[in-house]
């Protein structure tokens, strides 16, 4: 049970950061820097315990990776973790009209892309990291990671690579219309990242 809890109070600090940053109006610089460095913080917490993934896509594409039937069901607490945070931002600032959602900026099908892509380098800097086994590494470049998409993709699609992230903020605000594109490009951009992970491993190892 503690591996759960770990993802849901993760992905919760997460959310609350991360969405509470765009809902009190940071400019956008140190909105990309309060995702990398709640990311960071998460995996430096919570590495140890669940392999912090507080995020469905990264749950999925550790599934196909390694068959780890546990990691599909962090999900759900990934998922109520997020609710929670926004719920909580909801109660804070009853004001606010989006509390920090994800919204396409550029369109349908380029917002698809672009999550699939920024998912992709996501879940592959993941792959090739984590065989460090060194968590302040891990933490490091997984969080730089993360706040560099946020800074260059955040404009056009919010850079959400997260379901969980995304999910609370649309349900609190009463927009779900859009969440499929949050839900399936970022497991698709995941997925795609695992055998492209194999297949450049047997060719450095040939």
């Amino acid at each position: 049970m503690k591996k759960y809890l770990a993802e849901l109070v993760g992905t919760f600090c997460l959310v609350l950061v991360g969405a509470g940053s765009i809902a009190i109006a940071l400019p956008h610089f140190w909105i990309s820097v309060a995702f990398g460095t709640v990311v960071t913080l998460m995996i430096l917490c919570f590495g140890s315990i669940s392999g912090a993934h507080i995020n469905p896509a990264v749950s999925v594409g550790f599934y196909l990776f390694n068959k780890e039937k546990q990691a599909l069901a962090y999900i759900p607490f990934q998922l109520v973790g997020g609710l929670l945070a926004s719920w909580l931002l909801f109660f804070v600032l009853p004001e606010n009209p989006t509390y920090g959602e994800t919204l396409p900026t550029s369109g349908i099908w380029p917002t698809v892309f672009i999550e699939v892509f920024i998912t992709f380098i996501l879940m592959l800097s993941i792959l090739f990291i984590v065989e460090s086994r060194n968590l302040i590494i891990i933490a490091i470049v997984v969080g730089f990671v993360v706040f560099l998409a946020a800074y260059f993709a955040g404009p056009f699609t919010g850079a959400s690579m997260n379901p969980a992230r995304s999910l609370g903020p649309a349900a609190v605000s009463g927009t779900l219309n859009l969440m499929w594109i949050y839900f399936i490009a970022p497991i698709t951009g995941a997925v795609l990242s695992v055998p492209f992970y194999q297949f450049l491993k047997k060719i450095r190892t040939k």
